[in-house]
Formats: C-alpha cells, structure tokens, sequence
C-alpha cells in the first residue's frame, strides 16, 4: 500500500474518529442534520479510500450518519459482501433485510409457501435502500448457512429437521431471485455447498436479468458428485455470460462435467485467469481448450490435476502467460514437460510443488521460467534444482520456500540466496508439519540485499535470536506468523529493530490475541522508531 494512501486513510480515520462521532451523537440524541461538509476530494478518491476504511471491523459503520454524501457512498461497500464474518444473530437479520426488499407478490408466495411449516413471517416494512442491488461477491454456501441460522431462530425448538434442507431451499430460492433480477453490481458468483446433499435453485432461477450476465469471476467448489441442477448451470452458463475474466474450478476426482467447463472457457471473451483444481480424469479435454483463449490468458493454476503432452501444448499456445503453477500434478514426465520449452511466453511468476523423484521435471520447468522470472514458489530444494535457478533464472527477486525440510544442508540455503540479488524472502513451514519447529535458518544466511522476510515457520526462542543477531541484511519489512509467538520473540525484534534502525514496516501475525506487555512494545516501536504496525486484516495484501 503506497504511502499517500496510508496518509488518507489516516486523515479519514482521525475524521471518523472525532468529528463523525460528535455529529452521530447530534443525529441520535438532538435530531440535527450535519453540518460538516464532505472532505473536498473527488468522489472517486473517497471511494477507494473507504475500500480502505472497509477492512477494519466497524470502520465504515461510525461514518453512515456523518452526512448524506458520506452515507450514499458507504451502503453500497457495507453491502457488496454482506455475508461474510457473521455471527448468527446478524445472518437473522441480514435476511430479514433482504426479505424485506422483496416485492410484495414474492413476498406473498414465500409466505405462504412456508405456512406448511408452520413458519411465519414477521412482516417489516420496506429499507430505506434497495440493499440487494449492491450485492457483488454472492456464494451459495453462504446464502445457505444465513438462511439456514434464521429458521432456526424462527423455530426455535420446534424445528423441523426432516424438513430444513426444503425450508432453505424454498428460501434461498426466493432470495437468489431476488438477486438476480436487482443485483446490478454482481460481479462474483461462488457455488459451493454447506448441506451437500441438497440441490441449488432451479436454471429458471439464474436467467432472470440482470442476472450474471455482468459476472467477471465463476467458481465452483464441490468436493461430491454435483446435483442436477448444478449440472444444468454450467451448461447454460455460456448463454448467460461472456465475459468471465477468472474461472475457478474445483471438482473431486469422480467428476465427469468437462464438457460443459470448456464450453464456458471457449465462450468468455477476456478469460485472464484459469485456476483448476482436483480433476485426474478428462483434463485433457479442459486444458486443450485453453488454446480458444491463448491470446488473453494471464494467469494459469493446475492443482492435483492429471496434465498429458496435449495439455502441455495447449499451455505452451497461450502466449500471454506471466503466471504459472503447477502443484502436486499427475503425468509430469521429461518428455511431455518438453513441450513447454517451445513456449514464445515470458514468465514472471512461477510456483512448483513436486515430490522428491520429479526434481528433473522441476529442473526442465525452470528453464522455460528463464532470464523474466521475478517471483518463484518451490517446494523442492537440492543442489540441482539451486544450480538451474542460478544459471536460467538470475533476476528472480522474490522466493517462497514452501514446505520445505528444515533439516537439510544450510550450505544449499546460502548458494541460493547470496547466488541471486533477492529483495523478497517467504518461509513456510505448515503447522501440521512434524519439522514445524526445526527451522535452522541463520541471519549469516540472509543475503545483504534483502529488504522483505516473512517467515511462517516455528522456531525455538533460542533460533529466533540467533537468526536476527546475525542477520546483517538492511531487512525494512518484517512480518511473522508463528502460532505460538510471545512477548520473548517481540523483545527479540525489537532488539533488532532497534540496532539496526532499517526497519519500516513490521507485522505480527495474533496481534488481537496477544497480551498487553507485547501491545506495549508494539507501540512503543510505533512511537519512537516510527514503525508502522500492519493492522491484521492488512496482513494478507503484504
């Protein structure tokens, strides 16, 4: 984040801060209109500094009743994703809300319908806004867990288990309606599942216009066999939209829908990124397709996917391509990893994840990486692998070690590291790994142009000081998630922060959990170093 917007965001929370909170008190308690003009910056510089705003827990609500410019502008962000975080109590009331931007014969229909479950309605009168109109990021999965929170509290004990998956269907129904026919902004549409045996609304349901035919990213989650209606909507989604930037797909091994996704990747005009995920069979027929779109695509990412030589001239056709993964796939072999030496593509972003015996695919893989690679992944790392990186990737810039065993030889830490001008370094270990806590990194492994560590790994609080007392690199961002960080490990840094004095930039992951000596020292070095503190609901845009 740049720090001219740091500086605006900061000049509206300090706005929010005193002045929107004595003219809320004046609405609430006096009934005065607000006085206090709009800060004189153009609409669309207030926008995306309250996108900004919108991240933090209850920012952007203390700013509704600052004035009509300031609320006219903040409904439809607090609507564009309303269903996310929500407690039970505020998935009941998110869908009264929108039951109650129902027109009155839907309403009429829903009511009656449910009477056969003895669940009525609590009839309230219309919104000040048309709040579904704002809605940009729908998921089923979401709509179903809301809708399913708020029969319950209709219920109460009465509730009528034989009957739920009906009851929220019949409800999520009206709602997706609902959407569809108001949601002029929709822009994101994820079909998943909490209850996996029940179906998704009808086709009829996703035709009504607006509808999706604004859709620029589809994903599909599913990890069992897809309902019938679920079928039927990708097979009509082709006809209900073209211009999809991102599709993301994830199917079980058992899935057999591959028509019906290449017929949507031929049809979408600006397909920029393809992720896929989980398909072993007929995946050939989805990459081969992926020729159609060779001229617009960006970003390709196969998972757990079974890849043969026609997927891999498919991939070798797109051009355009600037960021490729391929983690834990099937079929890789030297010979049809080959092909992808005949590519005209420029990398700029790479993520490898093999097993031990692939280290020569990896290698080929690498080569087609070449002298444009800036930011790699890898989950593999021997002398062969360190040696190809050296000699076919030399202005790679950023590495994230993934997975990676800590207890190999440190010597192939230091040759790749001080091989290459790296800026950005990423560590991470899963928690579930046994090797969690077994890092044996050293600062002397650090090169000197390193200026970005985040490290999501374990260490003993004795590694933890020997790696920043050796560390000599002019480190300016520093972030750490470590499940079980304490106030030692914040004593360390600061220690560091302190002597070293290039740090700008530190993020802790925790910080909300953690005790008040280390939110002390968190100030402090906010205070007296001028460290800006990454708040944690910014930690993943770092």
């Amino acid at each position: 984040m740049s720090s001219t917007y740091c500086f605006l965001i900061q000049f509206i929370l300090n706005f929010v801060g005193s002045t929107a909170a004595d003219t809320v008190e004046n609405n609430l308690f006096h009934g005065k209109r607000s006085d206090i003009p709009a800060p004189y910056l153009p609409t669309e510089c207030m926008l995306e500094i309250f996108k900004h705003v919108q991240a933090q827990d209850s920012g952007l609500y203390s700013c509704l009743l600052v004035n009509r410019y300031w609320c006219k502008n903040i409904v439809p962000l607090l609507w564009s994703r309303p269903f996310e975080a929500l407690s039970t109590e505020n998935r009941y009331k998110l869908i009264h809300t929108y039951l109650a931007c129902l027109d009155r014969e839907d309403y009429l229909n829903l009511s009656s319908s449910l009477q056969s479950y003895n669940i009525k309605i609590i009839e309230i009168r219309q919104p000040l806004f048309n709040y579904s109109m704002y809605l940009e990021e729908f998921s089923y999965k979401q709509l179903e867990i809301a809708v399913h929170s708020t029969i319950h509290i209709w219920c109460n004990k009465t509730f009528i288990n034989n009957h739920k998956q009906d009851q929220i269907l019949l409800i999520a129904t009206t709602l997706c309606k609902l959407f569809m026919r108001r949601s002029i902004s929709l822009k994101s549409f994820i079909i998943d599942k909490y209850f996996s045996h029940s179906d998704i609304p009808q086709i009829s349901t996703f035709i009504e216009q607006p509808g999706l035919s604004h859709l620029t990213r589809f994903k599909i989650d599913y990890c069992k066999p897809m309902t019938t209606n679920t079928i039927k909507l990708l097979e009509n989604l082709p006809y209900l939209c073209s211009n999809i930037r991102c599709l993301d797909i994830k199917f079980p091994i058992f899935e057999h829908n591959h028509k019906a996704i290449s017929r949507i990747i031929s049809t979408q005009k600006c397909l920029n990124e393809f992720n896929l995920s989980g398909v072993r069979i007929g995946s050939e027929r989805i990459l081969f397709s992926l020729q159609s779109r060779h001229e617009t695509l960006n970003i390709i990412r196969l998972e757990n996917v079974y890849i043969t030589e026609a997927c891999f001239n498919a991939l070798a056709l797109c051009k355009n391509l600037k960021d490729l993964s391929l983690w834990y796939c099937r079929g890789l072999n030297i010979e049809n990893t080959s092909v992808l030496l005949k590519s005209k593509f420029s990398l700029k972003k790479l993520r490898l994840g093999f097993s031990p015996i692939c280290s020569d695919v990896a290698g080929l893989i690498l080569q087609v990486g070449g002298i444009s690679l800036k930011e790699l992944e890898i989950d593999l790392i021997n002398s062969i692998i360190v040696e190809t990186i050296l000699d076919c990737c030399p202005n790679v810039k950023e590495i994230k070690l993934a997975n990676y065993f800590p207890h190999d030889n440190n010597y192939l830490f230091y040759q790749l590291f001080f091989g290459l001008s790296l800026e950005n370094l990423e560590i991470f270990i899963n928690s579930k790994n046994l090797d969690y806590e077994d890092m044996k990194l050293t600062g002397q492994d650090l090169p000197p142009s390193l200026k970005y560590l985040k490290l999501s790994c374990g260490f003993t609080i004795d590694q933890f000081k020997e790696l920043f007392k050796t560390c000599n690199a002019p480190l300016e961002t520093i972030i750490i998630d470590y499940v079980d960080l304490n106030y030692d490990h914040i004593k360390v840094i600061t220690k560091f922060i302190r002597e070293k004095k290039t740090v700008k930039t530190l993020g802790i992951v925790g910080m909300d959990d953690m005790t008040s000596q280390g939110i002390k020292e968190l100030k402090m070095l906010k205070k007296r170093y001028g460290i800006f503190i990454i708040p944690s609901y910014e930690l993943n845009q770092w």
